[in-house]
């Protein structure tokens, strides 16, 4: 029997994304890989896709973090990630601080790829 975790990113109150993930024999914090990827709704996002982080646990602040190029700021790029910890003294990509925006905030590609992070935003995410 297959046992699906779904994720729904939400952009102005609609279901913009699903991502799909195997959940047999998961724990709360490792059905997020690119092993148990089973399908989404990003055009360019699967196995075979190439990732710097793919984790729920991320990098610094950065969590459910699915991320293709990391480390240059302004050329970060990835499907998405949740921002959820404010502290400016490690924090330097204009991502990871947006004026005016509590925290937690989700930043994914709402036209279905890749984006800069520095260009998306979501409102809402569901895990099932």
């Amino acid at each position: 029997m297959l046992l699906l975790v779904k994720v729904e990113l939400f952009r102005k109150g609609t279901l913009d994304v699903e991502i799909y993930f195997d959940g047999r024999g998961s724990t709360s914090s490792d059905w997020f890989t690119k092993e148990r990827l089973r399908s989404s709704s990003f055009n360019d996002l699967n196995q075979m896709s190439t990732f710097k982080f793919f984790s729920v646990d991320g990098f610094q602040g950065r969590h459910f973090y699915i991320s293709h190029i990391h480390g240059s700021c302004p050329k970060d790029k990835g499907w998405i990630v949740v921002i959820d910890k404010a502290d400016g003294s490690s924090r330097f990509c204009k991502y990871d601080r947006i004026p005016g925006k509590d925290y937690p905030y989700i930043l994914y590609g709402p036209d279905h790829h890749m984006i800069k992070f520095e260009t998306g935003m979501s409102d809402d995410i569901i895990i099932y």
